[in-house]
């Protein structure tokens, strides 16, 4: 009984340790590099999956209308439709999808997506060591409500942005990262 007890606890232990990340200090200095090129040059985020918020609302709604297009309604493909947010020089562009509930009004249009031009404020960016991607989060506004936005950046190619609105549910999207081109003067 002792020796079965000895062994369970050292496959346990041996699990426990394999799960581990290995963040390689390679990998620390790629993202401090990241990290350096995002402070100096604008750059796009270019989305390829949609993930909204599920509330039972949007279930009874979108479901429905998803069912035919091999989406559902906890991960929407959106690849080649051009989504994007764009960041340069203190300033954001925004031009992407919303699936979700409007929480607080504000007013009824045909726009229901995210497609604005606004600065951006209180810019941090910070190194997760622990996870290992890169943080990127600022504020917006646009006319009705404010935005807490976040990049997690892995690698340019795996990159999830967050949206935090004060009106609407959040959103969370799936794409890569791109450079925008330096003009020369």
């Amino acid at each position: 009984m002792k020796t079965i007890t000895y062994s369970l606890f050292l496959l346990v232990l041996l699990t426990f340790n394999s799960c581990k990340t290995s963040f390689t200090e390679d990998d620390r200095s790629k993202l401090v590099d990241l990290q350096q090129q995002m402070s100096q040059q604008g750059f796009k985020f270019e989305a390829d999956v949609v993930i909204p918020f599920n509330t039972q609302a949007l279930n009874n709604v979108a479901n429905d209308l998803l069912i035919r297009t091999g989406n559902n309604v906890s991960r929407i493909d959106v690849q080649g439709d051009h989504y994007i947010l764009k960041v340069a020089e203190q300033e954001s562009e925004f031009a992407l999808p919303f699936y979700g509930e409007r929480r607080m009004s504000g007013g009824y249009g045909t726009d229901t997506g995210f497609n604005f031009i606004a600065d951006i404020k209180n810019i941090k960016s910070s190194i997760n060591e622990k996870k290992g991607y890169l943080s990127y989060e600022f504020t917006t506004r646009n006319d009705a409500e404010t935005l807490d936005v976040e990049l997690q950046i892995y690698q340019p190619n795996n990159v999830r942005l967050s949206i935090n609105s004060s009106h609407r549910t959040f959103m969370k999207y799936e794409g890569r990262l791109k450079w925008l081109e330096v003009e020369e003067e």
